[in-house]
């Protein structure tokens, strides 16, 4: 007997697919230059000005918006310094700092598997071995 199209025993049909989780995980993380500055701001603190210098290409407006959107996920927090010169600074949140053993397996993986491995072999084979002439 079929089931009835109300009972779908599909679970990518009733909403349950297996890859959920991790889409709405990486939601946060998900939109042009995110990793870029949250992979800037694990290494330290940066001011405006120094993490905007750090991202070659990222706009004042594109920066501005995505440092707004990190910081009401939770990704970042924002220092405000009440001086004569307004100075203001961001750092990965608490909970962010737990994504660096993540980010430090994605390079390894890459490293190994993925892009910076087949660069790394690429540069072997273009690289004349030592003591051949060309």
């Amino acid at each position: 007997m079929y089931p009835s199209h109300d009972q779908d025993p599909h679970p990518i049909a009733n909403g349950d697919a297996p890859y959920l989780k991790l889409i709405e995980a990486m939601r946060p993380l998900a939109g042009k230059w995110k990793i870029e500055i949250l992979w800037i701001l694990a290494q330290r603190r940066h001011r405006f000005g120094e993490l905007r210098r750090s991202l070659p290409g990222i706009t004042q407006h594109m920066l501005t918006l995505r440092l707004r959107e990190m910081e009401a996920d939770g990704l970042i927090s924002r220092t405000v310094y009440p001086e004569n010169v307004l100075r203001v600074e961001y750092e990965v949140s608490e909970g962010a700092q737990h994504l660096k053993p993540a980010f430090r397996a994605l390079v390894e993986w890459s490293e190994q598997y993925g892009p910076l491995a087949k660069q790394r072999e690429a540069d072997a084979v273009v690289r004349p071995l030592p003591g051949i002439a060309a």
